[in-house]
């Protein structure tokens, strides 16, 4: 009976002492602040440069059939400056879309795969979504790219960053998502991830982030208030070998929509809006 006394002490130890853990989240590295004031840094860096979401001057959706490019009065996609009237045409037809630089007008071929061309400072290229093709155009020596005010942000707080539990997908493989302009498509859905936060479990939809990465659209309760209105955004590592990640809310940022009219962000689902407030990441900026 002592033995068997014993052994349940030791097993209850051996629980709670697994719960304290858990409960305590992964262990903060040393210069945990200063490596959140360099993700900030790198993240205004990525905003603001030539290639940035800072230097889109528009965004323009194909119609069925010929489409031009440049600066004429009938262009489908626009151009300014002193880019020639055409300087490309794209047609669509039956959802495919071809592509070709008018000759003689001193446009660059960038890349076949999407369309990408150039001429000057301006760059401009293919992006899909649902079923419908558009033209993203930017300008890399975009004054207004260089004038980002600062990016207010929550103080950072360790106890945001937490274990993420992960249970992949099953059945479908994609989910149906809304974006800023209503349109709506399916996304690759990669499973959910479960944690812990502030006392209460929470679960989150994750999509494809790319070969390392998850990607997580969420909103909580400072959403439309602190922070931006569609939600915010945040990355996190793949799950190691037992499912397990780790989840950093102080790198919650804001979607591109936020800066710019020119972006089509993802709108988080129901089930990625939390009913608590995430006092971490970046709060609200601007008006779009």
């Amino acid at each position: 009976m002592r033995t068997l006394f014993c052994l349940a002490v030791v097993s209850l130890f051996t629980f709670l002492s697994c719960k304290t853990q858990e409960l305590a989240g992964p262990t903060i590295p040393a210069t945990y602040n200063s490596d959140i004031e360099d993700w900030r840094s790198r993240r205004l860096a990525s905003l603001t440069s030539p290639t940035g979401w800072l230097s889109l001057t528009g965004l323009y959706w194909l119609k069925e059939g010929v489409n031009i490019c440049g600066t004429a009065p009938d262009a489908r996609i626009r151009l300014s400056g002193d880019a020639p009237a055409q300087t490309a045409i794209y047609t669509l037809e039956n959802g495919q879309v071809s592509c070709e630089p008018v000759a003689d007008s001193g446009v660059q071929s960038m890349s076949a795969d999407n369309c990408a061309m150039a001429y000057g400072s301006q760059r401009w290229q293919l992006l899909e979504r649902g079923d419908r093709v558009g033209v993203r155009v930017r300008d890399t020596l975009l004054p207004s790219r260089i004038r980002l005010r600062p990016i207010e942000h929550f103080a950072t707080d360790p106890s945001y960053r937490v274990y993420g539990q992960w249970e992949a997908t099953e059945g479908a493989d994609s989910v149906l998502m809304r974006n800023v302009l209503e349109m709506e498509y399916y996304v690759p859905v990669e499973g959910k991830l479960r944690f812990t936060l502030n006392g209460q479990l929470q679960e989150l939809i994750a999509i494809d982030g790319g070969p390392d990465d998850l990607f997580l659209v969420f909103a909580d309760k400072t959403t439309g208030e602190s922070t931006y209105g569609g939600g915010r955004y945040l990355y996190c590592a793949r799950p190691d070998e037992n499912g397990r990640t780790i989840i950093d809310f102080n790198k919650a940022y804001n979607p591109p929509c936020a800066f710019t009219d020119f972006a089509t962000c993802l709108l988080p689902r129901i089930e990625n809006h939390m009913p608590i407030a995430i006092l971490a990441g970046e709060k609200s900026y601007g008006d779009h």
